[in-house]
């Protein structure tokens, strides 16, 4: 997000995707209302430091780190946001004042704050309490992300052991001490919302996505029979192809299969 973006953002008013909020000090009461409203509709842009008109009212040097420290913290708490999910905030600062701003992307999950599900209007945040709202919610969450639809019979045991110290190797490579790494296998892939519950239906699980990242190849063939990655190197033959690599196996094997794969075409052709 460079800053031209974001001062596009604070010229074009608020509206279901765009949120301004003052922040001189501290972190706005509403703040995760607006954040799992933007996450259950279609994503945003919130914008720290700015009045409702996108006047820009800064947020206090001194505060800066805190708030942004604050906001990744609980964005990752399940007790402010259920599920986590983890947000970045960036600072800027234009016309000599301080802004933050925060991209909520739309999530394949239902959200909720304090135990309460909100979504996102052009008139802002409102609660959701009626069951068949919240229905809707999933309904239309589903239609789009089947990554996110849950397989009941799936167990922990599905799941290729080996994959677990990749996954915590490469947590600990961009924070050595991050929270995640001191949960055990299972509670880390409810933190990362691989097992979720769907509560207009009772269904809780396992998701497609976890299948997909961390399944084993038999698992994998019988919820996805038709599942494969085709691998296309195309460097001297354009028209066609140079050479080609079918993966059938989970998305994290996957990866270092193509890795491995582009660094011995490279070998053949350039060394």
């Amino acid at each position: 997000m460079s800053i031209i973006r974001v001062k596009q953002i604070l010229s074009s008013g608020e509206g279901i995707r765009i949120e301004y909020k003052e922040a001189r000090n501290a972190l706005p009461k509403s703040m995760f209302e607006t954040v799992c409203a933007m996450l259950n509709r279609n994503g945003g842009d919130i914008i720290l430091g700015a009045d409702n008109r996108g006047g820009i009212t800064g947020v206090d040097t001194e505060h800066i780190d805190p708030i942004q420290t604050n906001i990744v913290n609980l964005s990752n708490n399940s007790k402010k946001l259920d599920p986590p999910f983890i947000l970045f905030p960036k600072a800027y600062q234009i016309e000599g004042k301080n802004i933050i701003h925060i991209q909520v992307p739309c999530s394949s999950q239902v959200h909720k704050t304090a135990n309460i599900v909100f979504d996102r209007s052009n008139d802002g945040d409102f609660r959701v309490t009626e069951a068949h709202q919240i229905a809707e919610l999933y309904n239309n969450k589903r239609t789009h992300y089947t990554e996110g639809t849950i397989y009941e019979k799936v167990a922990f045991s599905d799941f290729n052991a080996k994959l677990f110290p990749v996954i915590r190797n490469l947590i600990k490579s961009k924070k050595a001490n991050h929270t995640w790494l001191t949960l055990t296998d299972e509670q880390l892939l409810q933190k990362a919302g691989l097992w979720k519950k769907d509560y207009s239906t009772g269904k809780e699980g396992y998701t497609l996505a976890a299948v997909l990242m961390l399944g084993k190849d038999e698992l994998i063939r019988q919820i996805l029979p038709h599942y494969q990655i085709d691998a296309l190197v195309r460097i001297q033959n354009t028209d066609r192809y140079d050479d080609r690599l079918f993966i059938t196996t989970n998305l994290i094997d996957a990866y270092n299969l193509l890795l491995n794969f582009v660094e011995n075409i490279y070998q053949i052709n350039f060394i």
